[in-house]
């Protein structure tokens, strides 16, 4: 029965939607074309017009309906449902403004998904300058600078250990580094015996892939111009010095820099602009549609319109709302993650990065920052 009141809707709609002739009054089942598949109530559905029904029908339904005996199962559930919808509005169907406003509103969504939608898309030209200007403007977002990936070992300065101390037990670990640099491995345990990096020490000494200081990286320039110095993955610094106390560097990976032309992003550019003129050519159509019909809105009196609800809709659509807001209210991060992220922030500050620039950085709980 679901089926079948999905046919008379159906129905109803073409009644709407069907052929018009020249006085504009509407064709409800137009005999042109083909031979008669069904007669009833003193008209005629012709094959054109029941070849039109079923293009119309959804792919999935059409295949499952595509043997003989399936087809003509459809082919009658159709007709059942055209006779159906002609009784309908003999009885006065259309009169009724529920099943009007159900009607309207379907033609509506079909009408500015097709021929509005078509419209739009034709009017969606964009020239080549557009497009020029828009990649002078956004240059830098269709490049990828140019990365690096280290690992090290910090060596820190202490009240304990004065900086002469700490460059000799860098150069000390360094020279053991270099020794064993063959051994892949070697490095990664150096660096949980002598770092003292303890967010990086635990993934052995490996910080990932950041880029030039002066280019948004985050970290500190004496590490970035000794990460980006090595010429070749696998080499190993000499120490270097900062303000943290000194790194033995190991270049682990490189990513080369990347820019890309205008002809490279030309297809992207017009997509993303014809996007944004997507966006209000709709809303300009509908108000030309509105001063071509004289478009008139009281708004006072459609708010006086008194909206009938339920208890039962009323209170669950209240407690939706209180979950929702409840919801907001309710701190993003826990005190413990509040403090785990602090931590975290300290710890890429210490190790040379700016937390507020560090867009790798992510809250694990558990585990240490990447940097």
């Amino acid at each position: 029965m679901k089926k079948l009141s999905i046919f008379v809707l159906f129905a109803l709609l073409l009644a709407f939607s069907g052929c018009c002739n020249d006085a504009g009054k509407v064709e409800l089942y137009p005999n042109e074309g083909g031979k008669t598949i069904a007669e009833f109530g003193g008209v005629k559905i012709s094959e054109k017009y029941m070849k039109t029904y079923v293009d119309n029908l959804n792919d999935y339904l059409k295949a499952r309906y595509n043997t003989p005996e399936r087809k003509e199962e459809l082919m009658t559930k159709i007709t059942e449902g055209e006779l159906v919808a002609m009784k309908a509005i003999k009885d006065g169907a259309l009169n009724d403004p529920i099943l009007l406003s159900q009607i309207k509103n379907t033609i509506a969504r079909y009408y500015s998904g097709t021929k509005m939608k078509v419209q739009i898309e034709e009017s969606l030209k964009v020239s080549e300058d557009e497009m020029k200007k828009y990649y002078e403007e956004n240059k830098n977002t269709f490049n990828t600078p140019e990365k690096v990936k280290a690992s090290h070992i910090l060596i820190k300065i202490t009240d304990s250990r004065d900086k002469e101390a700490a460059r000799k037990l860098a150069e000390k670990v360094a020279a053991e580094a270099e020794k064993s640099a063959k051994d892949m491995g070697s490095f990664a345990k150096l660096a949980e015996k002598y770092s003292e990096d303890e967010g990086s020490k635990k993934r052995g000494g490996d910080l990932g892939y950041f880029q030039r200081t002066e280019e948004g990286g985050s970290m500190v320039k004496e590490f970035s111009d000794g990460a980006f110095a090595l010429q070749n993955v696998g080499d190993i610094s000499k120490p270097v010095e900062s303000e943290f106390g000194f790194h033995i560097i190991k270049l682990t990976g490189k990513k080369e820099k990347i820019e890309k032309t205008f002809e490279d992003v030309k297809i992207n550019i017009e997509n993303t602009l014809k996007t944004e003129k997507r966006k209000t050519a709709y809303t300009d159509m509908l108000e030309s549609y509105k001063k071509e019909l004289g478009f008139k809105f009281d708004k006072d009196a459609a708010l006086a319109i008194d909206i009938s609800v339920s208890e039962s809709a009323k209170s669950a659509s209240d407690s939706f709302d209180n979950n929702q807001r409840a919801k907001l209210q309710k701190p993003i991060l826990s005190k413990e993650q509040l403090e785990q992220l602090k931590k975290q922030q300290e710890e890429i500050k210490k190790n040379g990065g700016d937390p507020n620039k560090n867009q790798n950085m992510k809250l694990q709980l558990g585990k240490p920052a990447k940097k």
